[in-house]
């Protein structure tokens, strides 16, 4: 459980997490080339016991799953009034771009070869795309989406809606869609555990963040004592007044 003087604790936790997965995953990887022949013996061996070929129908499942995280904060049109809306979307689209900004920068800085390249003999027919984006393993970019979703979700409603019927119900979705994401991010080929690992702090860190410092500094917005357990074992969060 994360209280109000643990905040930072939590946040302080998230960045390292993603900071320690950085310099694990990019050791082997980051700065040069893989041989042609793709040694699995490159992978760290953490990585290495889950390495999946690539399946197109898996991939475009995790596509399918990560949208609807996205929306997932959509459930605060029926949860909020209407007079909320405007702000819920400004905070939502904070998180959002902050999570894909990070997303983007990292992976242009690490380079890292998916999964995939080790098995090429199961490119399909017209492998075009996978080549072209074959060394932007790391961070999974899906999961950072979607757990991202998933954490703006469950923080509002426990900060700004306790109450609403929609609550529990929408914050289990969220998670269960962000963690399907990311495990069908890794059983289509497309990126390593540490991958999606790194992908669900970013996501979870500023799909918190953003909301609870809204809490905390906007003058909207009541700062009643709080007590929040962020993630998908905490979908129930209650507020301390």
């Amino acid at each position: 459980m994360i209280k109000q003087h643990g905040v930072k604790t939590y946040l302080l936790v998230m960045i390292s997490l993603v900071f320690f997965l950085t310099m694990t995953v990019s050791i082997p990887h980051a700065w040069g080339d893989v041989p042609v022949s793709r040694d699995r013996n490159l992978v760290n061996p953490f990585d290495r016991q889950v390495m999946f070929p690539y399946s197109e129908p898996l991939s475009l499942a995790s596509d399918i799953t990560q949208y609807i995280s996205i929306l997932s904060p959509a459930l605060f049109a029926f949860a909020a009034p209407a007079s909320d809306w405007l702000e819920i979307s400004a905070l939502y689209a904070t998180s959002a771009l902050l999570s894909y900004g990070t997303r983007t920068l990292m992976k242009m800085s690490i380079e890292r070869y998916r999964p995939y390249t080790y098995a090429i003999d199961s490119y399909p027919s017209d492998p075009s795309e996978l080549i072209e984006e074959e060394r932007e393993s790391f961070p999974s970019g899906h999961t950072i989406m979607a757990f991202t979703g998933a954490a703006f979700t469950q923080t509002l409603f426990s900060l700004r809606y306790p109450d609403s019927p929609y609550r529990t119900a929408g914050t289990i979705a969220a998670w269960s869609l962000a963690g399907a994401t990311a495990v069908l991010r890794v059983a289509s080929g497309n990126h390593f555990i540490t991958d999606v690992l790194a992908g669900a702090a970013i996501g979870s860190l500023f799909g918190f963040a953003v909301p609870y410092l809204a809490w905390k500094f906007l003058p909207s917005w009541k700062s009643e004592h709080v007590s929040v357990m962020v993630g998908p074992s905490s979908a129930l969060v209650q507020l301390q007044l």
